[in-house]
């Protein structure tokens, strides 16, 4: 019908137009017949009708069919892995009895490693000791002073050092153990196997490791059981003495800090005194308010008796004669009682140095009250500081002399029973599944690879 649509372009796309159908799609279909040997190159189909006449009866019914073809597709290819599986159902079978059974004998003489856990309690954390501590429990934020790190952290971080691994690895010869030419390198190794964790509850879990070697027999097994166990158990002894150094340290700075100003408060509270006596001498203060009262009382009295006398001088000098010797002796007194008043308000202007008298002058109460007032405070102020200072720099001693363990022990490390690892049950499957994926995914490529070839070899 159209012997040229296999090597002319325009008539395929005319061809393919009529089809409904791109001329890509159509090109595609003819290669296909080609490689099929359905068709012979095109050279040898010009002019032939009856096969062009077969490519495009071919291409019409692919193209009806395509539709139909669809819903079934998935269930032909399906039964076509059925049978590939099948097909090679002996070398899927070995391949993974065989993989699982190298797993096994593998799992079997590889290194075992076993793991002991040592647990801490949460530690009580402590505000601070001595005058530090106290301070940062004022209201007004204690004076600057930073809080703590939590006491859990800082057990970590010591846990962690350089100095506690060192101590380790030297204590249990770990580097003979570990078979490294320094201390360097079982540092490292030991890093690698030991595993500090803060839990949920606030305790502390310190968990440390040890193997074997290949082909281990009991022995080995019975000495990395002990040696994870003496890990463990080790860093917990070291974390009590390195915290517990730390902590006397510490305390002995705060005891040498307080000592100083406990020393410089007895000074200064000897001088508050000294001031406070000076003050009560030189003024003849024994008790201000008692004997402002007192002074005030005979103040009183004093113009009571004033008052009394000028009744009795006028009285008098409407009777008698200026110079009477009773009118005489009235006006003496009442000059004296006035006199008695004035130095009571004011600085005697004939003897301002007499200060013999126990009442203080009103003139001076203010201004004594306020210099009365700083001494007492000065000498509270130091006397309360004295006092909080001699608790302070008592407790800061018993706390430098404390020797008491810092780091409580919940769970002691023992020798594990059981190894941790190698997981023999789940190497045997992983081996076994990764064996098992391996071998479909080879079959099913080769048997691809082996129908291509088939095909190559019926379109020559």
């Amino acid at each position: 019908m159209h012997p040229e649509i296999v090597g002319d372009r325009a008539t395929r796309e005319k061809v393919a137009q009529e089809q409904g159908i791109s001329e890509k799609t159509l090109r595609n279909r003819i290669a296909d017949l080609k490689r099929y040997g359905m068709i012979e190159s095109s050279s040898s189909v010009r002019g032939n009708n009856k096969e062009s006449r077969v490519v495009v009866d071919r291409i019409r019914f692919r193209k009806e069919t395509d539709v139909v073809s669809m819903s079934g597709a998935q269930e032909v290819n399906l039964l076509d892995y059925v049978e590939v599986l099948v097909k090679w159902r002996k070398l899927i079978v070995t391949n993974f009895f065989v993989v699982s059974l190298l797993a096994a004998v593998l799992s079997l003489i590889m290194a075992k490693t076993y793991q002991s856990t040592a647990v801490l309690m949460p530690p009580i954390s402590q505000s601070g000791i001595g005058m530090l501590g106290v301070l940062s429990n004022l209201p007004f934020g204690g004076l600057g002073i930073g809080g703590e790190a939590p006491e859990s952290q800082t057990f970590i971080a010591i846990l962690k050092s350089r100095t506690v691994m060192e101590t380790v690895v030297n204590a249990l010869n770990l580097i003979e153990i570990y078979d490294v030419e320094n201390i360097e390198e079982a540092v490292k190794n030991l890093r690698k196997n030991v595993d500090f964790e803060i839990e949920d509850e606030g305790t502390i879990r310190i968990t440390a490791s040890a193997r074997t070697g290949w082909l281990s027999n009991e022995d080995e097994g019975n000495n990395a059981r002990q040696l994870a166990s003496n890990i463990a158990n080790y860093f917990v002894s070291e974390l009590d003495k390195v915290n517990k150094e730390l902590k006397i340290e510490q305390a002995k700075f705060q005891r040498l800090f307080i000592e100083k100003r406990y020393k410089d408060n007895i000074e200064d509270l000897k001088e508050a005194e000294e001031n406070f006596k000076a003050f009560q001498e030189e003024k003849n203060m024994i008790a201000l308010p008692e004997q402002t009262r007192v002074a005030i009382e005979a103040a009183a009295t004093i113009k009571a008796q004033i008052l009394v006398n000028e009744v009795k001088l006028g009285v008098m000098t409407s009777t008698l004669s200026p110079n009477h010797p009773e009118v005489e002796r009235i006006r003496m007194e009442l000059g004296e009682l006035q006199s008695q008043l004035r130095n009571m308000n004011y600085v005697s202007t004939v003897n301002p140095s007499n200060r013999d008298n126990l009442f203080p002058l009103f003139s001076e109460v203010p201004d004594l009250g306020i210099q009365l007032v700083r001494l007492q405070r000065e000498v509270e102020i130091q006397n309360t500081l004295f006092t909080f200072l001699t608790q302070q720099y008592e407790e800061a001693k018993i706390q430098e002399a404390k020797d008491t363990p810092t780091v409580q022990v919940l769970d002691e490390a023992t020798p594990p029973v059981r190894k941790s690892a190698p997981k023999r049950i789940l190497i045997v499957l992983i081996s076994g599944v990764v064996a098992l994926f391996l071998s479909v995914l080879f079959v099913f490529f080769w048997d691809y690879w082996d129908d291509v070839v088939k095909n190559r070899r019926l379109a020559t």
